[in-house]
């Protein structure tokens, strides 16, 4: 997958100053090519970055200029990398990555990925909690995540799999998808996507349902290619509640 080229316009973060001798140190960020239909959707797309922070919640900021972070040399820290649009008002779910397990063989340069976004969120919520992850085998996390995930990550139970981790009795079972269920909506022709990247669009014709399949429980972004707008929904066991957005 090529790097993707991130626009200019971006807001910088002053020099990190980090030392090779000293606890920190400065990687380059390389970030995956955002999905296509993102990109025609939502042309002024750009990132922040999510990052966590010892002494309070996690970190936002604008992505740096340079491509440059500076981290701490602690293991699995983990770095997200959160796409904006819409003037700031619209977050899509985030690419991340774990150092050192996403570094170059030389560690630096840290390689975000849309697959290892749920990794890295949850890592940040044991984070938050001041739970210790340094231990961890990530390593493997990762892959059984890939493995139990069907291909998309975002619908694994990521609240129920820090739950476990925390715990100190977690388990590779533990790793389970959401229930999901099929959804049927009443909306206008054109084609239709959610809102992780792992969702491919789907076309629907005038007078045509759209069935999406396997859609997880709980709130969810609908959105139209070429457009604006687009949906809330909220996907419980009983039924769909559908909210449109300007």
């Amino acid at each position: 997958m090529r790097a993707w080229s991130l626009p200019v316009l971006l807001l910088c973060l002053p020099p990190a100053g980090c030392s090779w001798f000293s606890a920190e140190l400065t990687v380059s960020l390389r970030l995956p090519e955002p999905p296509e239909h993102w990109l025609e959707a939502f042309p002024e797309l750009c990132f922040e970055l999510l990052l966590p922070r010892a002494d309070a919640a996690p970190e936002l900021r604008p992505w740096p200029a340079d491509g440059k972070l500076c981290i701490p040399k602690e293991p699995n820290w983990p770095v997200l990398a959160v796409p904006v649009t819409r003037d700031g008002r619209l977050r899509l779910p985030p690419a991340g990555a774990v150092w050192p397990l996403d570094s170059s063989a030389q560690g630096q340069e840290l390689a975000l990925s849309w697959e290892d976004g749920p990794l890295a969120q949850t890592l940040l919520a044991l984070r938050r909690e001041r739970i210790e992850v340094s231990t961890l085998n990530t390593a493997r996390l990762e892959v059984e995540m890939g493995n139990r995930s069907g291909g998309d990550p975002w619908r694994l139970d990521l609240a129920y799999l820090a739950e476990r981790l925390a715990s100190g009795e977690f388990r590779v079972t533990d790793i389970r998808a959401l229930p999901c269920r099929e959804v049927q909506l009443s909306v206008p022709a054109g084609t239709w996507f959610l809102e992780s990247p792992f969702r491919l669009p789907q076309a629907t014709a005038e007078g045509q349902a759209l069935t999406l399949m396997e859609v997880p429980l709980g709130a969810h972004r609908l959105f139209r290619a070429g457009g604006l707008g687009g949906y809330v929904l909220y996907v419980g066991s009983e039924g769909v509640e559908i909210v449109e957005e300007p």
